[in-house]
């Protein structure tokens, strides 16, 4: 992403073969759809950084022939923020993915952001 945050700790995306239904790289799908939603609430923000805290969570379900129709990829956060008025924050946090019905004609994904703390820095 030229121009976009720094990114840190995320494993490439040939190594999470199981990720492909997001695209052929989630981490920029990730990244921005994390960005749209904080900007929806400040537009002033500027993502500076993401740094994924962890091995992703990820959880898949098959249907009776084996195959999967449902998929949760969940990623802990750290998300470096400036807000509108300038400050610099350290947004920590839960982002999950949720596919259902993959590979159908109904398939959707849907993702959430649970916040569990945000400190100035």
């Amino acid at each position: 992403m030229t121009d976009g945050p720094e990114l840190f700790g995320f494993p490439p995306p040939a190594a999470l073969p199981d990720l492909r239904w997001l695209g052929p790289d989630y981490v920029a799908v990730l990244v921005g759809d994390l960005t749209r939603g904080l900007l929806r609430q400040d537009a002033g923000t500027r993502v500076m950084g993401v740094r994924c805290a962890g091995e992703p969570d990820l959880r898949a379900s098959v249907d009776a022939a084996g195959v999967i129709r449902s998929h949760d990829a969940r990623f802990e956060l750290q998300v470096f923020v400036q807000d509108g008025a300038g400050r610099p924050w350290r947004l920590r946090g839960h982002w999950t993915y949720s596919g259902r019905d993959l590979g159908t004609a109904a398939a959707s994904v849907t993702h959430s952001w649970r916040l569990s703390a945000a400190e100035g820095v």
